[in-house]
């Protein structure tokens, strides 16, 4: 007698064949489970970047320094509780292109970096003082303050006219 008419051999080699199939669709259960995990961890990333870009997203509150994030240089400025976080970026600004002569990516990395300090600030409400400029004969020139100093650490120093020169 062939294996192949004994039913319980037939019987066996069924429950191994669907023992199998059901291994293989656990393994390819597993790996679209890890593409999915993977592509929600995405997602939640592009969310959660997307709100923070557009000021959307459930239960979250804009913060100001989400507004300054987002406006444009003339609506921080229009904006009276941006202006004068505005005047202080345009003071940082002039002083970073000061700090990089001759490199305007450098200058854009520091204006940038000082941006997202600035946003910070405010999200951690701080309250800012206008941004103050000077005009002289070598035209206006920015006036560095403390809060350049925290902006530019080690890099600029206040004019403190209390100090000696």
């Amino acid at each position: 007698m062939d294996d192949s008419d004994d039913p319980v051999m037939a019987l066996l080699a069924t429950q191994r064949a669907v023992l199998a199939a059901v291994e293989n669709l656990a393994g390819q259960v597993e790996a679209m489970q890890a593409k999915v995990d993977a592509m929600g961890e995405t997602l939640a990333q592009f969310v959660a970047g997307s709100a923070g870009a557009s000021g959307g997203g459930v239960d979250r509150v804009i913060t100001l320094g989400d507004r300054f994030r987002a406006a444009t240089a003339e609506e921080a400025a229009r904006d009276p509780e941006l202006r004068a976080a505005q005047g202080n970026y345009i003071v940082a600004q002039a002083i970073a292109k000061g700090l990089n002569k001759g490199d305007p990516d450098g200058a854009a990395r520091d204006a940038e970096r000082v941006r997202e300090w600035i946003a910070d600030q405010l999200d951690r409400g701080r309250v800012f003082e206008p941004g103050k400029v000077r005009s002289g004969e070598n035209g206006t020139v920015a006036v560095v303050e403390p809060i350049h100093e925290e902006m530019f650490p080690g890099r600029v120093r206040a004019q403190r006219p209390d100090r000696e020169r």
